[in-house]
């Protein structure tokens, strides 16, 4: 198993297989509801008796973490037989299954509503067997979604009670080229300019989240991007799209992009090229990502994680 992320000699953040969904509009209207609903019934039934930690946050839940029970697992999957959603609402659901890490952590599944959109992250043990027959359950269900940008892949998942932390991400660039170390609010102010905090410069545009073994991008970006033509043609690359999303995967199975094991990574260097002009803009990641202190060696940080495939 890779090493998990230290901070003062703690394990913090873990090693795993992760997805990152930004979606448009609320969780509870269509298509979202059924797609997350299907998601979230094929996370429950593969790692529901794992996941043994919840933590809702909607009418009759106040975010507290507990241990499941028959009543919380319903409340769970009734979750997305809602008919609204109120911001900050969602579901979080965690694990114990990296036996170093102390705390819940994964396996990993959270929905949560934002302003114009809402997010699904998910995080499973690095070692699941099952990693690309979930990765395509869960791609089949957001074609249907109106989806704005995703990302999947091996990285260091940082559990969201841990996010006074998030500045020790970014740290394992250098080794790992293919890990995502990202998290949703990292990245929500650059997706879109409508209801973000982040001052936009002149002739800045929002962005896709992040590149990964699979990355989705929905259609509001596809004018920025050149023809898929060429990027179809190049080995260890498969490319889907829809009317609405924009599928690309690098490799067969994702990798880490281990540095020390000399893990080859010219699929992602290929996709990171064709996607470099919807690239989130620099300033917005040193605003808010690893920490968003603006110090020269965060913008370091985030200038060298941003150029991670060159």
């Amino acid at each position: 198993m890779t090493d998990l992320l230290l901070y003062n000699g703690n394990p913090s953040a873990v090693p795993a297989f992760r997805i990152i969904a930004i979606i448009d509009g609320d969780i509870h209207a269509e298509p979202s509801r059924s797609a997350l609903g299907a998601i979230y019934g094929r996370f429950e039934a593969a790692f529901g008796e794992s996941a043994n930690v919840t933590s809702y946050n909607f009418p009759g839940h106040t975010g507290k973490i507990r241990w499941t029970n028959p009543e919380l697992i319903a409340d769970g999957q009734n979750f997305f037989h809602r008919d609204s959603t109120e911001y900050g609402e969602g579901i979080r659901r965690y694990g114990y299954a990296v036996e170093e890490f102390k705390e819940p952590a994964v396996p990993y599944f959270c929905v949560e509503q934002r302003s114009y959109f809402h997010f699904l992250e998910i995080a499973l043990p690095e070692t699941t067997s099952s990693i690309r027959e979930f990765a395509d359950c869960v791609t089949e269900q957001l074609f249907k979604v109106h989806l704005i940008t995703g990302v999947m892949g091996f990285g260091f998942f940082l559990p969201p009670y841990k996010n006074s932390l998030e500045f020790i991400m970014g740290a394992a660039t250098a080794r790992f080229k293919a890990a995502i170390e990202i998290s949703p609010s990292m990245v929500m102010d650059g997706v879109r300019r409508n209801g973000s905090a982040y001052r936009w410069k002149s002739g800045e545009k929002a962005g896709i989240a992040d590149i990964g073994w699979r990355t989705l991008v929905g259609q509001e970006f596809w004018d920025r991007l050149p023809a898929t033509e060429d990027l179809r043609s190049q080995p260890d690359i498969a490319v889907d799209k829809s009317d609405s999303m924009l599928s690309i995967t690098a490799g067969s199975e994702p990798i880490w992009g281990d540095v020390n094991k000399g893990e080859a990574i010219d699929a992602y260097r290929a996709v990171a090229a064709y996607l470099s002009p919807v690239q989130m803009p620099a300033g917005c990641l040193k605003a808010f990502a690893f920490g968003g202190t603006g110090e020269p060696a965060h913008n370091d940080k985030v200038e060298a994680y941003l150029s991670r495939f060159k």
